[in-house]
Parts: C-alpha cells; sequence; structure tokens
C-alpha cells in the first residue's frame, strides 16, 4: 500500500490527490466526448467546476448540519479540509442542482451532455480504483492465485486492478463506438458498462454474502442497474419496432 507520497518533509496523502486528479481527467474525457457530440467543450468545464465548489460547499455543510453538537463548541472547526468530514449525498445533491442550474441557463441539449459527463464519470472511477488498491480500501477476498496482492496481511485478489482494467475497457470501447451510438444511448452504454464490471468483479470482493447463495449487496443493485438501462437501451434502439414508421 501507498497511504502517502514522501515530497521532502512533507507527506502527502494518497487518496486526496488521486481524487483531484481523477476529478480533473474526468472533466477532461467528458470534454472530448461533448466536442464529439458537437458540444462546447468549455460547458464540461465550467458545469464541472460549479459542481465541485457546490459539492465540497454542500458537502461540507451538510456534514456539519448532522453533527452541530460537535461544531457547537469549535465553529472554526467547521473550515477544516479534512475529507472524511463530509456528507456525500448532501455534496451530490448540491453539486447535482448546480449542475442543473447551469444546464437550463445554457440551455444546453441534455442527452449529448449527459453521454459526455457519463463518459468522464468513468475515467474518474478509474482512477478512484487505483487510489483505493493504494490505499487498501473495498479489498479482495483472500486467494492463493499467483497474481494475488498482500493487503492488510493476507493474499487477496487484487479487486481495485480488476475494476480499474473493467473500467478501462468500457471506456475504450464506448470510445471507438460512440459515433454509432444516438445522443443518451452513449451514456446509457456507459453506466451499463460499468454495472456490468461491478457484477463481476463484487463477486471476489471482500463484502459479506449478503442475499442469496454468494451475493453481495452491492451485485444485486449492480444487476438491477443493468437490467434497467438495458431495457431503455433497447427501447431507445434504431431497430425497436416501436420506432419504425407505419406503412
Amino acid at each position: 500500500m501507498l497511504q502517502s507520497f514522501q515530497l521532502g518533509p512533507l507527506a502527502l496523502p494518497t487518496y486526496p490527490l488521486l481524487l483531484i486528479l481523477g476529478f480533473y481527467l474526468g472533466l477532461f474525457w467528458a470534454a472530448r466526448t461533448a466536442q464529439r457530440r458537437g458540444l462546447d467543450p468549455d460547458h464540461v468545464y465550467n458545469a464541472g467546476f460549479y459542481a465541485a465548489v457546490a459539492g465540497i460547499i454542500g458537502g461540507r455543510l451538510g456534514h456539519v448540519a448532522f453533527h452541530l453538537p460537535a461544531y457547537a463548541g469549535d465553529p472554526l472547526s467547521i473550515l477544516s479540509p479534512n475529507l472524511a468530514a463530509f456528507q456525500p449525498w448532501v455534496a451530490l445533491a448540491a453539486a447535482l442542482l448546480l449542475v442543473a442550474w447551469y444546464i437550463r441557463k445554457h440551455r444546453l441539449p441534455l442527452l449529448p451532455l449527459f453521454d459526455a459527463l457519463a463518459s468522464g464519470g468513468l475515467l474518474t472511477l478509474v482512477v478512484l480504483a487505483l487510489a483505493d488498491f493504494l490505499n487498501g480500501r473495498h479489498y479482495g477476498s483472500p486467494t492463493v492465485l499467483p497474481w494475488a496482492v498482500f493487503q492488510w496481511d493476507v493474499a487477496r485478489h487484487p479487486v481495485q486492478l480488476y475494476e480499474l482494467a473493467g473500467t478501462l475497457m468500457v471506456i475504450l470501447l464506448l470510445w471507438w463506438r460512440l459515433d454509432r451510438l444516438t445522443p443518451g444511448r452513449g451514456g446509457m452504454a456507459a453506466i451499463a458498462g460499468y454495472a456490468a464490471v461491478r457484477l463481476v468483479v463484487d463477486a471476489f470482493r471482500a463484502q459479506p454474502v449478503t442475499i442469496g447463495d454468494g451475493f453481495r449487496l452491492s451485485q444485486v443493485i449492480a444487476l438491477v442497474v443493468l437490467v434497467l438501462v438495458l431495457l431503455a437501451f433497447y427501447q431507445t434502439s434504431p431497430r425497436n419496432p416501436a420506432h419504425r414508421p407505419q406503412a
């Protein structure tokens, strides 16, 4: 594990650094995809900036609201940059609200933008999988396979690298086929691809089996998402009889 980079006397934690890198690379890839969809890539960078600011402020204030007694005696601790002191769902909601406002203000087409943001999100997830691997987070179950890695003193499946490789394959396939997909279907393909990766990879993750004979909750969620997105993908297909002109 590599939980920090040593830069002279400074020990820089890898997870927040890779989180920032993943966000930037995701924006870059989303902008490239937006350009292929005929959108101004600057809109992606602007929306991403607003989303980041709203997410940081909203996530921090959400954590304060949920833990108000802890901050009552030390109000200045609200300004702490501690990444653990964030409420992720509030951060996500705040970011989505700002993005929705930006889209409405500039009257951007939703489906091409959805394709761009979904593609960029995949690259962010690739970097986060690397961050998880370096920090020993969301590790795999024990194994005796020759490519096992030692995490927490046990030889385990490198599930974070499985996820990284699988998601990277989805990105490359989507980039290759993007021009053949109508607007909106590229984003669906991105979500379906990632759900398929998680469905397979999470079978080797060190999570308790909670449903049925050997299924993790995350696998069940991935399966439900995959089925729903594939149904939507079929419904929007030009080959769907419902979309064919009547004779």
